[in-house]
């Protein structure tokens, strides 16, 4: 079934929503920020080790990791079994949880790290790898989806070098 407008809008807001509440929370006083090692922009500060901010961290963790996490496990095994048993492939359904754990595990291990030990042990330049590579995801996930969809692939294809792909067709014959 296609995905109704009313739908899509509220699942837009949803997540915007939910965002939201994850970046104010530190502005009011459940977690903190401070500035990254090269003070560029502003990252979690992990030097704290207060209950309030172990809780902010475990949950920031488990709510923005694991349970999407979860979600997207489960979504594309359900995908990749349809598109087992109709034997057309799509794209790689294990690609996206890939790129999440990719991306986002670093930064999720460090938060789970920081909840329970000292970090300031380690480099505040290592320290923000994580962060770093956590924020490349938009663009990674844009790469993901353009090159795993063999339309939006053949279309990028088809503009880059002006020749249109081909699809193999399939001989049905029977001998």
């Amino acid at each position: 079934s296609k995905l109704q407008w009313s739908s899509a809008i509220s699942m837009m807001v949803f997540a915007w929503l939910f965002a939201a509440f994850w970046s104010v929370m530190p502005l009011l006083g459940w977690g903190e920020y401070d500035y990254e090692p090269l003070r560029t922009c502003c990252t979690l500060d992990y030097s704290k080790g207060d209950r309030n901010y172990i809780t902010f961290l475990f949950a920031l963790s488990i709510f923005n990791f694991m349970i999407p996490g979860f979600i997207m496990l489960t979504a594309y095994q359900s995908i990749h079994q349809k598109f087992k048993k109709s034997g057309h492939y799509k794209f790689n359904t294990g690609l996206p949880l890939k790129t999440l754990v990719i991306c986002w595990g670093p930064y999720c291990l460090l938060c789970f790290y920081a909840a329970v030990e000292n970090v300031m042990f380690i480099s505040p330049k290592y320290r923000m790898i994580p962060a770093v590579i956590a924020k490349t995801v938009p663009t990674v996930d844009a790469f993901v989806y353009a090159l795993g969809n063999e339309n939006y692939r053949g279309g990028i294809w088809q503009f880059l070098t002006g020749q249109k792909i081909e699809k193999a067709e399939v001989d049905n014959k029977t001998k």
